[in-house]
């Protein structure tokens, strides 16, 4: 499998040192980033994948090699698939935080807590801003066209999530948005004493620890604006998910999880389709929200506590990230 980088954060969103572990002051963070990723100039697509609850480092590190081995794997074996994205060169970078806390209700809030602070603290945001600020400096930006925003030709930043990942993931980008005003359609992220503005093409969760009703409230509200993300956030679900079914309800005042139903509003927004199997092409429709029902390949074993909510290392799953890349362009 082709390299990946880690990153790690402490649990109140300060980068820690790659060398030696230490926080990294905010002044610095930008320097070391860049002194620690390198863009290559053949790549074509870039991954920043942020794991869930309960996961230590190396497993975190596991977690995102097996998955990005799925979608290279894939790549390799049906390029004719993804015409867009062919030859398909990929960069993997792991972003590390601490997510350990009791199996339990109060374990769970303390990592709900832990997820909104690291973000609006600012320094979570500031280092998810720094690293995309820093590939989007580097990359060679997609072509404009007169009706879209993408072509063919560029390097592109997709953003994958899993379980609390996915809302560390949106916590972290609402706030970063907040930072500076962004322009037309575009995302200011804050880098170095600039504002370079840039397009995530493509925001994707596995089983995203929230309540399904959460994008009808703030922060992630602001995900639905045009000007934070020019792309589809596409969030798997399956009924046979019980960490986000029966936990969810007893930690979330009765609600379950988006991972469990899928995110029930705004309507206007919302788009449902299943997750195809890897023969299967897809089309995205035109929307902001994407409802993948996995119920027919996330159902993991009925002895497992937490059901299927981790079932998501499947080609199927690669499959979809390997379509969202190629409707990018």
């Amino acid at each position: 499998m082709t390299a990946m980088d880690l990153l790690d954060l402490n649990d109140s969103g300060h980068l820690l040192d790659p060398h030696h572990g230490e926080p990294v002051p905010t002044e610095q963070v930008p320097a070391v980033i860049e002194n620690h990723l390198r863009l290559h100039e053949d790549t074509t697509d870039i991954f920043l994948y942020v794991h869930g609850w309960r996961t230590s480092n190396d497993r975190a590190e596991n977690a995102a090699a097996r998955l990005f081995q799925l979608v290279e794997e894939l790549a390799e074996q049906q390029p004719h698939a993804y015409p867009r994205i062919d030859p398909f060169r990929p960069q993997f970078v792991c972003v590390r935080w601490p997510s350990g806390s009791a199996a339990t209700k109060s374990g769970y809030r303390t990592i709900r807590e832990r997820t909104a602070a690291m973000a609006q603290s600012g320094h979570a945001s500031h280092v998810l801003a720094s690293v995309l600020g820093y590939f989007n400096e580097h990359r060679a930006l997609p072509e404009t066209g007169p009706d879209v925003l993408r072509s063919a030709y560029g390097q592109y930043l997709h953003a994958v999530g899993h379980s609390f990942g996915g809302r560390f993931l949106t916590h972290a980008i609402e706030q970063a948005s907040n930072r500076l005003a962004p322009g037309p359609d575009t995302f200011a992220w804050p880098w170095k004493s600039d504002a370079y503005p840039w397009t995530l093409d493509s925001l994707t969760v596995f089983q995203m620890a929230a309540p399904a009703d959460a994008f009808t409230t703030a922060p992630y509200t602001r995900l639905l604006d045009d000007s934070v993300l020019n792309a589809p956030v596409a969030m798997t679900f399956s009924p046979h998910d019980r960490a986000l079914g029966l936990w969810h309800r007893q930690t979330e005042d009765g609600h379950n999880g988006v991972g469990f139903m899928g995110a029930t509003g705004p309507q206007e927004h919302l788009h449902t389709m299943r997750l195809h199997p890897t023969t299967e092409s897809y089309a995205f429709p035109v929307g902001r929200l994407v409802n993948i029902d996995a119920g027919a390949y996330y159902r993991s074993s009925p002895l497992r506590i937490e059901g299927a909510h981790s079932d998501y290392f499947r080609p199927e799953s690669a499959h979809l990230l390997l379509s969202l890349a190629n409707h990018a362009r």
